[in-house]
């Protein structure tokens, strides 16, 4: 049986390893049938292949099979096989969800590329495939191993509950993101992470038009810290150019992350994204403190009254108790700037120690088609009032982070 589908424009082989031909058939759903890759399909296992599978495995591109961790002999039957690789051929391995990281990092050692849940969606299972091809296009020094990454964390949080925290850190990521090369002059893209640590309610997933793919709550349940690739594999791609760890459609308990377990996943990160911005939860959480410790902005998203810029300056004295000195950015949500600042307004800076820089102006309408389309208002409406404010804010975070790092040297 065999199928054809497109990936990168090229003419593409891709082999599917399964006893299943319920596995072999979904994979085929994903991949459509086209005239640019060829789909061959094998029942066999690597075990039953034995001397086969070299000249059959290693004539494709691309190697989708279905692994079962705990069967010894078909993991030394791919050891095997991978000892012997040729070539740029790609291995990914499907696996149950509930996997745990040390297996999944066995998959990893024997030479699979990248060690995926089962339960991944056929979108997700694309953009990985195409990641892949693109990195064996890519040269050494352009991956996250050559240029050091920035790697600076930007928390955003919230004075209170419906303030529009997640629209600011959805679209400061996008707009971080942006490709800002031109005509005249080229630049690389940040390359930007959105985490969303919101595990009850966020729902910056819904902002982006993205399902959950699962895999934050694989991490959650892990016994085992992740591994760059296995926490990589949970990420999903925007495209508009941002990595996105989408919070747990079930709802669970805020004590389910370990401060332990988020030092370990910022750290990672830091090493291969210019930007990790975070969406941290209302509720004040003991496993908040190695975002803070690493934080190098904080992003506050207020409004001006009384109640607001209260819990604005208790959050602002609590989160320097784990970095002292750091700089807080103010953003005043659904308020549009004043011409003549008032005496509330003049107080209400006198009490959180700053001028207020940024006010994104209430518009309801486009905020509200925004989150329907699953688009973030700097991609849908860049040059409206919302869309202006928005970008104003991220320029200023990265120029702020060009002053910090300056002063550093």
């Amino acid at each position: 049986m065999k199928n054809k589908t497109r990936l990168d424009g090229k003419s593409r082989s891709l082999l599917v390893v399964s006893q299943r031909t319920a596995f072999a058939e979904i994979i085929s759903e994903v991949f459509p049938a086209d005239d640019t890759m060829t789909i061959t399909n094998s029942s066999e296992s690597f075990t039953a292949m034995n001397g086969r599978a070299v000249n059959l495995v290693f004539d494709h591109d691309v190697v989708i099979l279905e692994a079962d961790p705990d069967d010894e002999h078909e993991v030394g039957a791919i050891k095997d096989l991978l000892s012997q690789r040729r070539g740029d051929t790609i291995f990914l391995a499907l696996t149950n969800s509930d996997i745990s990281i040390a297996k999944a990092r066995k998959l990893r050692e024997i030479g699979v590329d990248e060690v995926l849940p089962l339960s991944i969606d056929g979108e997700g299972l694309k953009a990985v495939v195409e990641e892949q091809i693109k990195g064996r296009q890519v040269p050494a020094q352009m991956t996250h191993d050559g240029p050091a990454a920035l790697g600076k964390v930007i928390p955003v949080t919230q004075a209170r509950g419906g303030v529009g925290a997640t629209t600011v850190a959805v679209n400061l990521a996008c707009a971080l993101a942006a490709n800002r090369s031109s005509l005249f002059r080229k630049s690389a893209r940040n390359r930007v992470v959105l985490l969303d640590f919101d595990l009850q309610f966020g729902n910056a997933n819904v902002y982006l038009d993205f399902e959950d793919n699962g895999g934050f709550l694989q991490i959650i349940e892990a016994l085992d810290e992740p591994d760059d690739h296995f926490l990589v594999s949970t990420l999903q791609k925007n495209a508009l150019g941002v990595d996105v760890l989408c919070s747990p459609r079930p709802i669970v308990p805020l004590q389910s992350l370990r401060a332990d377990l988020i030092e370990s996943i910022i750290t990672l990160l830091k090493k291969r994204y210019d930007y990790i911005v975070v969406d941290l939860p209302r509720a004040v959480v003991d496993w908040v403190e190695p975002i803070l410790k690493q934080a190098t902005q904080l992003v506050l998203v207020t409004d001006t009254s009384v109640p607001c810029v209260r819990h604005a300056r208790r959050l602002i004295d609590l989160y320097r108790e784990e970095n002292v000195g750091l700089p807080v950015e103010i953003v005043i949500n659904r308020d549009r700037k004043p011409m003549i600042k008032s005496d509330h307004v003049r107080e209400a800076e006198k009490v959180l120690e700053t001028k207020f820089r940024h006010w994104i102006p209430d518009n309801p309408k486009l905020a509200r088609t925004a989150v329907n389309l699953g688009r973030p208002v700097a991609d849908l409406k860049p040059r409206s009032d919302m869309g202006k404010a928005l970008a104003k804010v991220a320029t200023t975070v990265a120029t702020e982070e060009q002053v910090i790092r300056k002063a550093k040297r």
